[in-house]
C-alpha cells in the first residue's frame, strides 16, 4: 500500500494563495474530502508571515472539518535557535492556544516539536508532551526537523524511563533531498515511528519552472514573501545543472517533473503505508492534479534511471538535508 496523503496548511492565510477567506478554505476542504484526504497538518507558525491564521481558518471551517484527523506543531520564532519553544510551560501555552484557534475541545492527533529545542532538557520536553497526552489534549507526541542524533537520545530516555516514544518524525523527502534513507530511517524503523515527508516537489524546485525561468507568479517570484529565500536555498550551479539534464530527459519520455517527483515518492522511495506525504497547494485546482500524480503508479524503468542519475548528482552537496 502507498503512504497516506496529508495536506498542509501553511499557505492558508499565507500572501499570494486563494485561502485567505472561509469560502476557499471550505471550497478546498471539499475537495480534498473528494479525493479521499482525510488529514490535515498545521502549526501554531503558520503561515510563516501570519502566525496562528491557518488554525484560525482551520477552526472557523468546522463544519468543512469534521472527519479531519488534525496534527499540529509547538509555536515556534524563527528569529531564534528554538531554545525554550519546548519548555512544559511554552509546551502547554502553545497547545491551548492551537486548541482554541482550531475550536477542538477532544484534543488533536499528533503534537510535533517543530524544531529541536537546544537549552531546555530533553527530559523536561518529553515530559511536557506526555502530559499533553495525558490530558486528552493530543493522542500523540512526534518531531521535526530533528537532528538524528538528538532524536536518538530521546528515544535512549523514553526506553530508560518507559515513556511513549514519539509517534512521528516530520522531514524534508523529495528527489533531490533523500538523506534521511540512510541518516535517519534505521532509527525510525527500528522504533516503530512513521516518517510523514514534506516539500515532495521541494518548495516547486522539482516543477522545473526555476531552471526553466518559467517561474514567474510562482513561490520563486521576487514578488512572493518568500521568493527571496526559497530562490537561495536551490542556488547551486551543480544543482541546478543537474536539475536541467534531468528535466529534459524525463520530457523526452513524455512526462513532466512533477508528475515523475510525485509518482517515485508515492510508489519507489523508502516510503511505506505507515508513512505519509504531506502535499499542500496555493488554490484549490492544485489539489485534484497532485492528487492524480501520487496515485498513477509506478514509473518505467527508464525513467527511474533518471531520478537515480540526479540524485548521484547531488548526493554530495545535499545528502545531510533531512
Amino acid at each position: 500500500m502507498a503512504p497516506r496523503l496529508i495536506f498542509g496548511t501553511a499557505t492558508f492565510g499565507m500572501d499570494l494563495t486563494e485561502f485567505q477567506n472561509q469560502d476557499s478554505v471550505n471550497s478546498l476542504l471539499r475537495t480534498l474530502r473528494g479525493l479521499g484526504v482525510e488529514r490535515l497538518d498545521s502549526g501554531a507558525r503558520y503561515p510563516p508571515l501570519n502566525p496562528g491564521r491557518s488554525e484560525m481558518l482551520i477552526g472557523d471551517s468546522k463544519e468543512f472539518c469534521k472527519g479531519f484527523i488534525i496534527d499540529t506543531k509547538v509555536y515556534t520564532n524563527t528569529q531564534t535557535d528554538g531554545s525554550g519553544d519546548l519548555t512544559r510551560a511554552g509546551i502547554s501555552k502553545s497547545l491551548t492556544g492551537s486548541l482554541q484557534r482550531l475550536q477542538i475541545n477532544e484534543g488533536i492527533n499528533v503534537l510535533y516539536a517543530h524544531r529541536a529545542d537546544p537549552s531546555t532538557p530533553l527530559e523536561e520536553q518529553i515530559q511536557g508532551f506526555i502530559e499533553q497526552i495525558a490530558q486528552g489534549r493530543c493522542k500523540s507526541w512526534g518531531v521535526s526537523n530533528t537532528p538524528p542524533k538528538v532524536l536518538e537520545r530521546i528515544l535512549q530516555l523514553c526506553e530508560e524511563n518507559g515513556w511513549a516514544k514519539p509517534s512521528c518524525y516530520q522531514g524534508n523527502y523529495n528527489l533531490v533531498t533523500r538523506g534521511m534513507e540512510t541518516n535517519l530511517l534505521p532509527t525510525l524503523r527500528e522504533n516503530g515511528i512513521a516518517f510523514n515527508c514534506f516539500q515532495p516537489l521541494a518548495a516547486g524546485f522539482l516543477t522545473g519552472k526555476l531552471v526553466n525561468k518559467t517561474h514567474a507568479g510562482t513561490r520563486f517570484d521576487k514578488s512572493n514573501p518568500l521568493g527571496n529565500i526559497i530562490q537561495k536555498m536551490f542556488e547551486s550551479v551543480e544543482l541546478q545543472d543537474a536539475m536541467k539534464v534531468f528535466d529534459a530527459g524525463v520530457r523526452a519520455e513524455g512526462l513532466a517533473p512533477m508528475e515523475v517527483a510525485l509518482r517515485w515518492l508515492a510508489n519507489h522511495s523508502v516510503l511505506n503505508n505507515g508513512d505519509g506525504i504531506i502535499f499542500g497547494a496555493s488554490k484549490v485546482d492544485q489539489a485534484p492534479d497532485t492528487v492524480r500524480f501520487l496515485q498513477s503508479g509506478p514509473l518505467p524503468p527508464s525513467v527511474l534511471i533518471l531520478v537515480e542519475n540526479l540524485w548521484a548528482a547531488v548526493k554530495e552537496m545535499r545528502g545531510d538535508i533531512i
